[in-house]
């Protein structure tokens, strides 16, 4: 019977692998020490994981160009990150994913990966060996985990966000859409939940339609700045820790392994490495974005109170029954579940924040916490957004009947007689008249028939 474990050693000593994990010593010792209680793996965050498969190929690439590596060992590091790419055996990299700090398991793990699948397919060697290619000295070679976690946490944000960016321009349309459906429909504004002046479900959907606009270009602006990569820097910045013809040469090949011209070096390495603000910065522009569609999904839930006491402005489609004790009862359950992703969101962003103010000195070991925190936030909200888009706002409909009614009450009327005649005059009518609003509406006709003639 096969041995269902392999020995291996490292700094700490011996340790038992499962003898055909791809992983080795440093991803155990991870596994052992940081249980997932629940919490999410290395591979359930995908863009991240081939980040830093991208890295380690360009990496690979660099120092054979650079003459640091041998033509061979390159060649095999890269067609093995090739194969990972295309077919990424998650169970590989059960790491935690913020497990201790600074990304070192993570960085490991793949480091091990890419090791012995090389050792194994391209030149046949067991599991283990670490011959003739090795995690640290050939995988891992004029780099650190300090500027390769952190460059591949930026490389995922971005990829991570074209998605979420698609979603957000979903939405704006879609309310876009429902002003022009519905812009023939009068409505009551409202201030301080009182009643203001007469505008159109037109007027009414360019503020959330603009709001989210704006959002997202604002999140776009601070991803931009995600461009800027530490790579090269290593340890805590300083550039005489790699290969000079390493440093000149890395972004240039990273640009062609990720298809991507926009990727430059950031012009202080150290500020680089003991500061997370560029990613951090994100996590507040999500916070805000969130809370704005709080807001939005309240509103919904307000403009469809009811169905005999509330507004009853507009109706959801019904998506399933309100209530296990009353029947007939229908919640407005799709803007609800949006509200909920967004407190998600907003607690993850504050999580992310945290890591800002928490990094001492050379080096702020929290990117961890910081990309998995905004990488759930962005699934978060694209799934929230997207639910409502498609389940809610797509299919709402306008009560068109309660929305004329709700124009011809008294504060609409008075603010007509405002225009004609005056704050003063109104006022006064409304004193003398009680706030009899048919007194009101008798004296608004007849200012407007004696301006008709």
């Amino acid at each position: 019977m096969t041995n269902a474990f392999r020995l291996e050693h490292d700094l700490l000593g011996a340790i038992n692998v499962p003898a055909d994990a791809l992983y080795g010593a440093q991803t155990q010792r991870s596994i052992e020490n940081f249980p997932l209680q629940g919490e999410k793996r290395l591979d359930a965050y995908p863009e991240l994981l081939l980040a830093m498969l991208q890295i380690k190929k360009a990496a690979a690439l660099t120092n054979m160009q650079a003459g640091d590596l041998d033509p061979d060992l390159a060649d095999a590091i890269s067609r093995t990150v090739d194969d990972l790419l295309r077919n990424v055996p998650g169970e590989q990299f059960p790491v935690h994913s913020f497990h201790g700090g600074g990304g070192i398991s993570a960085n490991m793990s793949v480091n091990e990966v890419i090791a012995n699948l090389a050792n194994r397919t391209y030149f046949e060697k067991p599991l283990g060996s670490y011959s003739p290619i090795h995690p640290n000295d050939h995988v891992n070679l004029n780099q650190s985990t300090n500027d390769v976690f952190t460059s591949a946490c930026h490389i995922a944000i971005i990829s991570k966000w074209q998605g979420l960016q698609k979603t957000l321009q979903g939405l704006a349309d879609a309310c876009n859409d429902q002003g022009i459906k519905w812009a023939h429909v009068p409505k009551i504004s409202r201030t301080c939940l009182q009643d203001a002046v007469e505008i159109s479900f037109e007027d009414f959907f360019s503020g959330y339609r603009d709001f989210v606009r704006r959002s997202a270009n604002r999140i776009d602006n601070a991803v931009g700045e995600l461009y800027t990569l530490n790579l090269g820097g290593t340890l805590v910045g300083r550039q005489r820790d790699v290969s000079p013809a390493y440093f000149n040469t890395i972004l240039s090949v990273l640009q062609t392994v990720v298809q991507e011209a926009r990727y430059t070096r950031s012009t202080n390495l150290f500020d680089s490495s003991q500061n997370l603000d560029d990613m951090v910065s994100i996590g507040s522009q999500f916070n805000l974005l969130a809370r704005g569609l709080i807001k939005i999904g309240k509103d919904f839930r307000l403009l469809c109170s009811g169905p005999q006491t509330g507004f009853g402005e507009i109706e959801l489609p019904a998506v399933q029954p309100g209530s296990s004790a009353m029947p007939g009862k229908i919640n407005p359950s799709i803007p609800e579940f949006l509200i909920q992703c967004c407190f998600q969101v907003v607690g993850r962003c504050a999580a992310a924040e945290m890591a800002l103010d928490h990094g001492e000195l050379d080096l702020n070991v929290w990117e961890s916490i910081v990309v998995v925190n905004l990488l759930d936030a962005m699934d978060c909200l694209q799934n929230g957004v997207h639910v409502f888009h498609t389940k809610c706002l797509d299919g709402i409909q306008v009560n068109e009947q309660k929305n004329r009614e709700n124009i011809n009450t008294i504060i609409p009327l008075l603010n007509n007689i405002k225009m004609h005649k005056g704050y003063s005059y109104a006022t006064q009518l409304f004193k003398e008249s009680n706030g009899d609003i048919e007194i009101i509406r008798q004296r608004f006709d007849a200012l407007r028939a004696e301006k008709e003639k």
